[in-house]
C-alpha cells in the first residue's frame, strides 16, 4: 500500500532521509557556533532562579542517569535533562534567534540529551541541531508573522511550532524511519504548548519565568514524541495539513506551505541564525550598543550621569517592556533601564548580570530611575519598509537614538543596527572570536579556565567526536565530579 504524500510526510522525509555529508560546510560550521553558544548559555544559569528550579525540578524526579544536567555532574533520563537544559539555554534570554523568533533554546536541548543517551558521534548530533533548527523554522514561517507593519503583533502569536523541530531533532538522533518520524511530528503538534507570546507582552508581569513560551516542555515533549513514535505510538500522520491542521490549531489565519517545502534540504534557513551581545530581549539590543559607544568614546563614568533618554523601537514598549519590578532574573530581561545601568557600571557581559547581587545593588536601582524612554519614528519607518514594502519575515534595522547628560553636557549616539542581532550586515554579525569570548564570560560561572578552553576546542571541532559523552566531560564542573 503506498504512503500518501503529504507536507507532514515531507517533512519527515527530510528529517530521515539527510545524512551528515550531505549538509553543506557552512550549515556544519554555524550549527556548531549555536551549540556553542547555547550552551555557554546553560552553563552560566545554573546560578540564576530559573535555572536553578529547572535542575531542582529534575534532580527531585529523578529516574535513569541517562544524559547529564548542563553544569552539573547529574544525570537523569533523557527526557528531563531536555527540559533542564531548555531551560537553562533560555535562563537569561542571551541565546540565538531564527526568524520567525526564538528556536534554539526550544529545539537544541532534546537532540543533545538523546545523543549523550544514545552515545552518538558528534557528526549525528550536528546533523540533529541542524535539521531541528530547520523544521523549526520552516513550520514557523508557514504561519501568521509575529509582527505586524505597525509596532505591535499580530492577534494570535507563540511559539508552538517549535515542538517540531524539537521532535526532530531526538527523531533524527534515534534515527528513526521516515514513517516513525511522521509520527514523531504528529505527536509533537499535539504537545505543542499554546500560542502564549501575545500574552506575554501584553501583561505587564507577563509569563512569569516561562516569558513567552515555555522551553523546558517543548524540548521535554520532543523527546517524549520521538520516544514513543520509536515505541510504535502513531503520531497524526497529516498534523501539518488541511484546513483543521495545525495552523488552525495555532491560531494561524495562513498557512503557506511553500515556507515549509520550497527548497527543502537545498536552502537552509539555519544560515540565517542571529546571536546576542548582551543578555536581554532582542529589541534592546540596539540602544545597548549605541550607549556602550558613548560609555567608551566618552570615558564616562556611572556617577557622572545625570540622565539617559533613549528612542528605540515602538515593539519595546509594549506592558511587558515597562514593567519595572525586578522579581527574579527573567524580570530583567525586559528591562532597558537596568540593562543600561549594567553597561554604565562596566559589569562584565555575561549570566551573572542577572544575578541578585547586581540586581538588588543600590547604585544600578538608583541609576535605573534616570533612564527615560519613547518612541523612535525612523524605527516605525523602516519597519514598515522591511515588512511591508521589502516583504522581509525579519527585521534587519533597528534605528534607536540615545542621549546622556553628563558633565554639564548632553551627548548623543543613533544607531540603525543592533550588534550581532543581523541577518545580511556582515559588519554587525558575530565572529567566531566573538562567540568563543561570550562563551568563555558564561562557561566562567562553573568551569575553569583550562575546561573552558578544552570544551570551545572540542565543540567547534565536533564532527570528529566519536562520542558526544566525551564533551558532556568535558562541562561537569571540577568540583561536582565524583
Amino acid at each position: 500500500m503506498t504512503t500518501p504524500s503529504t507536507i507532514s510526510r515531507e517533512l519527515a522525509e527530510f528529517v530521515s532521509r539527510t545524512t551528515f555529508d550531505q549538509l553543506p560546510r557552512d550549515v556544519v560550521h554555524e550549527t556548531k557556533r549555536i551549540l556553542l553558544d547555547v550552551i555557554g548559555c546553560a552553563l552560566g544559569s545554573g546560578g540564576l532562579e530559573k535555572g536553578r528550579i529547572a535542575v531542582d525540578f529534575a534532580r527531585l524526579t529523578g529516574g535513569r542517569s541517562e544524559s547529564t544536567i548542563l553544569g552539573t555532574a547529574d544525570k537523569v533520563p533523557a527526557a528531563l535533562a531536555a527540559f533542564a537544559n531548555a531551560e537553562l539555554i533560555h535562563a537569561t534570554d542571551h541565546c540565538p534567534i531564527l526568524p520567525p523568533a526564538h528556536i534554539s533554546p526550544y529545539v537544541t536541548s532534546p537532540a543533545l540529551a538523546v545523543a549523550e543517551a544514545e552515545r552518538a558521534p558528534g557528526a549525528a548530533l550536528v546533523l540533529g541541531v541542524a535539521v531541528a533548527h530547520e523544521v523549526a523554522s520552516r513550520v514557523g514561517l508557514s504561519l501568521d508573522s509575529m509582527r505586524i507593519a505597525t509596532g505591535g503583533i499580530a492577534p494570535t502569536w507563540g511559539l508552538s511550532f517549535d515542538a517540531f523541530g524539537a521532535a526532530a531533532g531526538a527523531a533524527k538522533i534515534f534515527d528513526l524511519s521516515t514513517t516513525a518520524t511522521t509520527d514523531a511530528l504528529g505527536l509533537a503538534g499535539y504537545l505543542a504548548p499554546v500560542p502564549s507570546h501575545n500574552k506575554f507582552l501584553s501583561t505587564p508581569e507577563g509569563g512569569g519565568m516561562a516569558k513567552y513560551g515555555p522551553a523546558g516542555w517543548t524540548s521535554q515533549g520532543g523527546v517524549t514524541a520521538a520516544v514513543l513514535a520509536k515505541l510504535g505510538y502513531q503520531g497524526d500522520r497529516t498534523v501539518l495539513d488541511g484546513e483543521h491542521g495545525f495552523a488552525a490549531m495555532a491560531g494561524s489565519s495562513q498557512f503557506h506551505t511553500a515556507a515549509i517545502t520550497e527548497a527543502l534540504g537545498t536552502r537552509w534557513n539555519l544560515l540565517r541564525v542571529m546571536y546576542k551581545r548582551w543578555p536581554c530581549a532582542g529589541n534592546l539590543q540596539a540602544p545597548l550598543g549605541a550607549f556602550t559607544k558613548l560609555i567608551e568614546d566618552h570615558g564616562l563614568a556611572a556617577h557622572e550621569i545625570d540622565a539617559v533618554h533613549v528612542e528605540n523601537e515602538a515593539f519595546a514598549l509594549q506592558p511587558r517592556f515597562l514593567f519595572d519590578q525586578l522579581r527574579h532574573n527573567v524580570d530583567t530581561q525586559t528591562n532597558l533601564a537596568y540593562n543600561l545601568a549594567m553597561a554604565a557600571h562596566l559589569i562584565p557581559v555575561s549570566s551573572a548580570w542577572q544575578s541578585r547581587g547586581n540586581r538588588e545593588n543600590p547604585s544600578v536601582r538608583e541609576f535605573m530611575r534616570k533612564v527615560t524612554i519613547e518612541a523612535n519614528p525612523r524605527a516605525e519607518e523602516t519597519r514598515h519598509q522591511e515588512l511591508v514594502v521589502e516583504g522581509r519575515e525579519y527585521i534587519e534595522r533597528r534605528p534607536c537614538l540615545v542621549r546622556v547628560r553628563a558633565r554639564g553636557t548632553e551627548f548623543s549616539q543613533a544607531a540603525d543596527y543592533a550588534y550581532w542581532l543581523t541577518i545580511e550586515n556582515e559588519r554587525y554579525r558575530a565572529s567566531d572570536d566573538d562567540l568563543v569570548r561570550k562563551f568563555r564570560a558564561n562557561a566562567s560561572a562553573c568551569l575553569s579556565p583550562a575546561a573552558i578552553d578544552r570544551a570551545a576546542e572540542r565543540i567547534l571541532s565536533l564532527e570528529k567526536v566519536d562520542d558526544v559523552s566525551e564533551l558532556f566531560a568535558d562541562l561537569v564542573p571540577a568540583d561536582t565530579r565524583s
